[in-house]
């Protein structure tokens, strides 16, 4: 007999790698349900989660699935313990093949291109891969250099090349499963395949880091390229081919012509330039709300004292602490919040055009650097862009990227101010101890945003400060500018995720202005193949 057993409550200190932590996941299932351990064997380790409720003993959640041998006379007592098929079983896709004239088209190979390509080789159609940047090697090469010698590639650089955006992110694998679990589980699963940790599959929150997330790139397209599919790299779509209402094909590079009844859209949120063009050929598009604002940035050391209390330092192997924080103004109906958390990471650049800078946060696995950095945003409407242009949103983010990019002196540093001075309106004498690579330059990091954002960011603070006055003291610096949280821009599309005007054309991803982050783009795009392959075969 199988049994869930939910919530058991590990305290951090007893639980460690291996069997030796199984150990202990055991002996508090065997004490909840009267049974001697030798009688349980663990089948699968369901969901991990770290309890802070109280950081005088800190806990581990635990929920696994567990098989009783010999006879379990209490089975009456614990009627929401039997097994279901669906808690531990993953939704894989149809192991038909489907039949077509031409191979479809991909265009970008982050998240969702990647794992269209994926889904699109289970049905054993062979797709077609057009990447604008370069592989994650070469990649990972460009964004050092620029670092070094601060010239910018504006086709190879932490927005754009084979594995996206996130893969110079931290590697977060978050989602609401509760919405779409079955193609979480699936996107989840097919990392561990290409070589996550099997962890990744059952602890609340799951990350990946720089490094790690790099290697399963580099593995995906391998396997991709092995089973038959095509990638093409220095590959940047510049036109559509449509006909009547239909995409027949697309035009690379200016002037290669590919033609295929089947084109996915995995574009990701930065490509402007391809946003323009799709624009100009009739396919609709509108508006879409985006949060900008700042980069904080404390010491590790701080934020885990913060989070673990103490004794923070007694206990091994929880890793660098995370935080998420709230505020909402109810009145004008906007919200701030922390956003893409690195705990033990630091502060990149994350520019793809000449002066227009932005940054984002990046971590390895290890988590090991010695501070932690968060995006402080706030919820930007369309009225705000002023504008009635589907592309106006665009346009409100190069701007204050255009001040970031001046306020830090027009070479790469990075504008910066003492979050205590933010508050008090005057600009910072020391912003030199901090994680980012290319330089600071003290600036009121104020003069970059529009008033709105200003006095939101403030209102937080203050909150904040309230709950945590550790979290909002001399001991954090802010950096500008936070902008490509998601696309400014949504491609409408229907139901099957095909463009509402133009047929054969998959919108897919963040791009596509329906998702935002790794795990939820994938399972877009595995979507959207089975919203046609599935019905296909």
């Amino acid at each position: 007999m199988n049994l869930i057993i939910i919530n058991l409550r590990i305290p951090v200190e007893l639980d460690g790698p291996g069997e030796s932590g199984k150990d202990q996941y055991l002996n508090a299932a065997s004490q909840k349900l009267g049974v001697c351990c030798e009688d349980l064997k663990i089948i699968k380790i369901l969901s991990k989660e770290l309890d802070l409720s109280n950081r005088e003993r800190l806990l581990y959640k635990i929920s696994i699935v567990v098989r009783i041998s010999g006879i379990f006379d209490n089975l009456e007592k614990f009627p929401e313990y039997v097994e279901r098929p669906e808690d531990i079983q993953r939704t894989g896709a149809a192991g038909k093949t489907a039949t077509l004239k031409e191979r479809p088209i991909i265009i970008g190979l982050g998240p969702a291109g990647m794992f269209a390509a994926l889904a699109l080789l289970a049905y054993g159609i062979k797709p077609v891969i057009f990447e604008r940047g370069k592989r994650i090697e070469e990649r990972a090469l460009d964004v050092e250099r620029f670092i070094l010698n601060r010239k910018l590639d504006p086709e190879s650089n932490i927005q754009f090349g084979e594995g996206g955006a996130g893969s110079f992110s931290d590697g977060k694998l978050f989602s609401r499963r509760d919405r779409n679990t079955g193609y979480v589980n699936r996107v989840l699963d097919t990392y561990i395949k290409f070589g996550a940790p099997e962890e990744i599959g059952y602890i609340s929150k799951p990350h990946l880091g720089t490094d790690v997330l790099c290697r399963i790139v580099a593995n995906m397209r391998n396997y991709i390229l092995e089973q038959g599919g095509q990638i093409h790299y220095g590959a940047k779509m510049t036109d559509l081919l449509i006909s009547g209402e239909k995409a027949c094909g697309v035009i690379i590079n200016g002037d290669q012509e590919y033609r295929s009844s089947d084109i996915y859209l995995a574009v990701g949120h930065s490509a402007r330039d391809t946003f323009e063009m799709i624009h100009k050929n009739g396919i609709a598009v509108e508006q879409k709300p985006i949060f900008v604002g700042v980069r904080m940035e404390h010491s590790a050391q701080l934020i885990n004292r913060i989070r673990y209390g103490n004794k923070y330092k007694d206990f091994r192997g929880i890793g660098a602490a995370a935080y998420s924080f709230n505020y909402t103004d109810r009145i004008k109906k906007r919200g701030v919040y922390t956003f893409c958390m690195c705990p033990g990471g630091e502060i990149v650049n994350a520019s793809s055009e000449d002066a227009m800078m932005v940054l984002n946060g990046m971590s390895f696995s290890g988590r090991a650097s010695a501070f932690s950095n968060a995006a402080i945003v706030v919820s930007c409407h369309t009225d705000d862009y002023r504008s009635t242009s589907p592309l106006a949103g665009m346009e409100f983010q190069k701007e204050i990227e255009r001040r970031t990019f001046q306020a830090g002196g027009g070479n790469w540093a990075v504008p910066a101010q003492n979050l205590e001075d933010f508050m008090a309106g005057k600009i910072s004498g020391s912003v030199n101890k901090n994680s980012y690579r290319m330089g600071a330059v003290a600036a009121n990091l104020k003069t970059i945003f529009p008033k709105f954002i200003n006095e939101l960011l403030l209102a937080a603070l203050n909150q904040w400060k309230q709950q945590e006055p550790l979290f909002v003291s001399r001991q954090a610096i802010l950096f500008g500018a936070e902008t490509r949280t998601s696309s400014p821009v949504r491609i409408k599309r229907n139901h099957n995720c095909e463009s509402v005007n133009i047929k054969n054309l998959y919108p897919i991803g963040e791009g596509s202005g329906y998702t935002g982050g790794i795990t939820s783009s994938a399972a877009d795009a595995m979507k959207a193949v089975d919203m046609k392959w599935g019905r296909a075969v």
